[in-house]
């Protein structure tokens, strides 16, 4: 059945929402457009159209995520030394164990489902259309904020450098984001091997900065300090949860290559489950190491660059000079971010969630430079926003990390529901080792560091407020817009409509079983039995709906 669905995939599709009487949700509906471009059958550029003359491996999304991630461990998490030392420390272990579990299961899902398209792919399936929309939109929230917030900290470092540039800021990041534009859109190897030399050039410079600084290191003289060890006590604890973000935010985005890479179901999950595991180690160092130098805890929350007191010391520099070493990095992050949210937003545009012209790429290479374009001109104007209104600047951050948790959330609850209701996950190429349990723990965790957000930042809720406008804004255009247009997209037909399948034979298997029971108790007999010749019945009824799916290549989801 699957087979077939899967080759009728370029047929209609309508999918039928059984939603509650009233539900406007159930009267949505998505189409299958008659497209040359999504009638391909793989979910990858055609090879008579597009020249492909790198494929990355392994390593390259290894350092893919490490050029994502390595920027956070330069730099903002030091503010939350201020809830005191060991009160950030629980909270960075709480905060890493839940994205090891989360990464160890986002991998089982890339190891069944390779979906090149973010999160919203699965929420479809998993939690429905409109939940998925809001979940693809949290994340793309997630990156376009953080790329803007790490572009204004890596001019704030240079102008740190030189002041003589602090009046061109608005500038410095205009030429940040044409620099590396240019890279992503000519796409392909320039862009893998600029990734590749920035991720190992960032990666290097954290393991010169923690082994370099050991000759400089006191623990008991400089981080034990027995008025900054629980500062503030459970409302400190809380305020300073969401920052231990900062050491692994974006990490979770390497499934979106799985378009890109030649063996997507064992090179994504092995690389990001590395990755995670890097980061874990890195950010523990960093840490260690940074609390342990001179001059003490103290000053360590309001420092820009933390790897400043390191760096001064191991080559005898001044502070300005040692802040040209947390650039690469930096500038890393944010290009990073860069592309993670030009293939989510060109993937949302392919299934028709967003204005379709978002969904254009160039001819060889198949750069989604529309995306990237309308991505990097809605973070521009949050920094160009920020540059007047410096609350803005101040607060990016947790609204972005907001958008990621509810994201974060989504992903853990659509886990839980394939490990219960889809066997082709068992047949992933990754297990994680936590299985359930572990997407319960992690979710646990993001749900908590929503509450921080929300309740323990000292700010009147602001980042709550801003992002529930949003949230508004977003559920208009949807109703108004996207709903009416929604489709699935070529690789979605490839990769996800299994999952749908298998999803509208379960509610259709538990349909009957129930009737079956209801059957059987108002004949007199047990619940759940039936005579041989009605399960028999049952069958042929199971057989005659699964040839009518075949030749319809129509699927319900609910």
């Amino acid at each position: 059945m699957v087979v077939a669905l899967i080759r009728n995939s370029v047929h209609p599709i309508r999918v039928q929402q059984r939603a509650p009487a009233g539900s406007t949700e159930s009267q949505g509906h998505l189409h299958k457009e008659p497209d040359a471009r999504e009638a391909q059958p793989t979910s990858g550029p055609s090879t008579a159209t597009t020249r492909v003359k790198y494929k990355p491996g392994k390593w390259d999304i290894y350092f893919l995520g490490i050029t994502i991630v390595i920027g956070g461990q330069y730099f903002c998490w030091n503010a939350g030394i201020s809830a005191g030392l060991y009160s950030f420390l629980i909270a960075y272990f709480l905060v890493a164990f839940a994205y090891i579990t989360f990464c160890c299961c986002t991998a089982e899902i890339t190891g069944a489902l390779p979906f090149a398209g973010g999160s919203y792919g699965l929420a479809r399936c998993t939690l429905g259309f409109y939940p998925a929309f809001m979940i693809g939109c949290c994340e793309a929230l997630e990156y376009i904020a953080y790329v803007s917030a790490s572009v204004l900290s890596f001019v704030d470092l240079i102008t740190l450098s030189d002041p003589v540039l602090e009046p061109y800021r608005p500038l410095l990041w205009l030429l940040f984001y044409v620099t590396a534009l240019f890279i992503h859109i000519k796409g392909d190897q320039i862009f893998w091997r600029f990734n590749l030399g920035v991720g190992v050039l960032s990666l290097a410079i954290v393991v010169l900065y923690c082994l370099g600084s050991l000759p400089y290191v006191s623990f008991s003289d400089y981080a034990v300090d027995s008025n900054l060890e629980f500062v503030d006590g459970f409302s400190g604890f809380m305020k300073a949860l969401p920052l231990v973000a900062w050491f692994f935010v974006g990490v979770e985005a390497l499934n979106l290559s799985s378009d890109q890479v030649d063996q997507p179901k064992k090179i994504i999950p092995v690389a990001q489950v590395s990755c995670v595991v890097t980061l874990f180690v890195t950010g523990l160092a960093v840490f260690l190491v940074t609390v342990s130098l001179p001059p003490g805890l103290a000053s360590l929350p309001s420092e820009l660059v933390p790897f400043n007191h390191g760096f001064t010391r191991l080559f005898n520099i001044s502070r300005e000079a040692a802040t040209v070493l947390s650039l690469p990095a930096t500038y890393a992050t944010a290009f990073g971010f860069m592309w993670c949210y030009g293939k989510l937003i060109s993937a949302m545009a392919m299934s028709r969630l967003l204005p379709r012209v978002l969904s254009k790429t160039t001819r060889d290479y198949e750069t989604p430079y529309a995306a990237l374009l309308a991505g990097s001109a809605v973070s521009y104007a949050l920094c160009i926003i920020a540059y007047f209104v410096p609350a803005v600047g101040s607060n990016l951050f947790q609204i972005c990390i907001l958008a990621a948790f509810l994201s974060y959330t989504g992903q853990c609850v659509g886990y839980i529901s394939l490990k219960r209701n889809y066997r082709n996950i068992k047949s992933s190429e990754f297990r994680s080792p936590w299985g359930i349990a572990g997407a319960v723990y992690s979710m646990s965790v993001w749900l908590l560091c929503i509450v921080a957000i929300a309740a323990f930042q000292g700010n009147g809720g602001v980042e709550i407020v801003v992002f529930s406008v949003v949230v508004t804004l977003l559920t208009l255009f949807y109703f108004g817009y996207a709903r009416q247009r929604q489709t699935f997209s070529a690789q979605e037909n490839r990769v996800m409509l299994v999952a749908h399948v298998t999803k509208f034979n379960v509610k259709k298997v538990a349909a009957a079983r129930q009737g079956r029971q209801h059957k059987g108790g108002s004949s007199g007999q047990p619940a759940g039995g039936g005579t041989e010749t009605s399960q028999a019945e049952s069958g042929k009824k199971g057989a005659s709906n699964s040839r009518a799916a075949k030749q319809s290549g129509r699927s319900t989801c609910q």
